[in-house]
C-alpha cells in the first residue's frame, strides 16, 4: 500500500493491507430481473461514470489499488458501463459481479483483465425457480461466450435449504456445459437476523421453497466450499454504494461518509471501526476483522457461539 497503517500486526494486518487493494462499487440498484429472494431495494439511484472514476483515482493515489469491483443491480443495464470497464482496465484489474443474461461482452477491450462473476443458483430448475423461466441457461451461454473470448469466469451461488444437497450436481453440470473449471463460491441465504434487521437492505423476499440453511450446516460446507462470508471473516473492503455513501463492506450497515469525502478521512473511519472489532472479539484472533461488530452480516450470535464452544 502507499499508505501504510501501524495499527495492524501479524495475520490481521497483512491481511488488512492485502484488502486495501480491492475497492468495491455499486452503481445502480435496478436489474432486469425479478428474483423472488432478492434482498436488495430496486432504488432508482444510479452513479455516474465521472463520479467512479474521480473516486477511483483518488483511492489509487491514496492505495496500492489493483482490482475494482463492480456490483448492482444488474451493472450492464447502465448505458456506459461498458466504457467505464474499458477506462478502469487500462490501470487495473476489474471484477463484474452479473446475472449472466445482459450481453455486451464483444464492447469489453481488455477481457483477460476482467473477471466475471455469474450468479447460478444450483441447478437450472431450482435456479429459473428463483430468477425467472430459461435465465439458467442463458447464464452459462454467457459463460461460455466468455471464456471463449478470454475473460476470466466465476460463479457465485446461493445456498437454500432446498438445494445444500446439490451442490455436487451444480459443479458436474458446469464441467460437462463448459470447457474448463470454473470457480464456484457459495453465498448461503442471508439469515433472517441481516434479512429483518439490516437497515439499508429489510427486504425479506419468498421463504417458501427457499429455506435457510443452519449454521452447522454453513460451517460444514465450509470445510470443501468456498463460502461467503468466509469463516474466518475479514470481507470488508471499502464500498461504494449507489447514493454515493461508502461503507467499509459491500452489506455494511453504518456509512463511512460520502463517495466526495477525502479518501484518507474514509480509511481512517474504517480503521477504527477494525478497532472496534479488536475490542470486543479480542479473544478469537483467528477471526480476520470484521468492521460492523455488533452484526457480522447476521451471524453475530452464531459467531459468539462458536467461540465459546472452543474455548470449553
Amino acid at each position: 500500500m502507499k499508505k501504510q497503517s501501524g495499527k495492524f500486526v501479524g495475520e490481521f494486518g497483512e491481511h488488512y493491507r492485502e484488502v486495501m487493494r480491492h475497492l468495491y462499487i455499486s452503481p445502480l440498484e435496478a436489474c432486469n430481473l425479478a428474483c423472488k429472494i432478492c434482498y436488495t431495494k430496486k432504488t432508482g439511484e444510479r452513479l455516474s461514470n465521472a463520479q467512479m472514476i474521480d473516486f477511483i483515482d483518488r483511492y489509487g493515489q491514496m492505495v496500492d489499488l489493483q482490482t475494482v469491483t463492480f456490483c448492482g443491480g444488474e451493472v450492464f443495464l447502465l448505458a456506459d458501463f461498458v466504457a467505464l470497464v474499458n477506462r478502469v482496465t487500462e490501470k487495473y484489474l476489474v471484477q463484474v459481479i452479473t446475472n449472466g443474461t445482459v450481453d455486451k461482452l464483444e464492447e469489453i477491450r481488455r477481457p483477460n483483465s476482467v473477471n466475471l462473476i455469474v450468479s447460478l443458483d444450483g441447478v437450472p430448475k431450482y435456479h429459473d425457480r428463483n430468477r425467472g423461466k430459461g435465465n439458467w441457461q442463458k447464464s452459462v451461454e454467457f459463460l461460455k461466450k466468455a471464456q471463449r473470448r478470454g475473460f476470466h469466469t466465476e460463479v457465485f451461488s446461493i445456498v437454500t435449504e432446498e438445494n445444500l444437497e446439490k451442490v455436487d450436481e451444480l459443479e458436474m453440470l458446469l464441467k460437462q456445459k463448459l470447457k474448463m473449471d470454473v470457480p464456484v463460491t457459495y453465498h448461503p441465504r442471508k439469515p433472517m437476523t441481516y434479512l429483518k434487521h439490516h437497515p439499508a437492505s429489510n427486504v425479506v423476499g419468498a421463504v417458501k421453497g427457499f429455506g435457510f440453511i443452519n449454521n452447522e450446516e454453513r460451517l460444514e460446507l465450509a470445510k470443501t466450499r468456498k463460502i461467503f462470508p468466509p469463516p474466518t471473516l475479514g470481507c470488508y473492503q471499502v464500498s461504494v454504494m449507489s447514493d454515493g455513501k461508502v461503507y467499509g463492506c459491500c452489506e455494511g450497515i453504518r456509512p463511512l461518509g460520502m463517495m466526495e469525502d477525502d479518501v484518507e478521512v474514509l480509511v481512517g473511519k474504517l480503521e477504527e471501526r477494525l478497532g472496534e472489532w479488536q475490542k470486543l472479539w479480542s479473544k478469537y484472533p483467528q477471526l480476520l476483522g470484521c468492521v460492523e461488530p455488533g452484526f457480522v452480516c447476521g451471524y453475530k450470535s452464531d459467531y459468539e457461539l462458536e467461540n465459546s464452544a472452543r474455548e470449553k
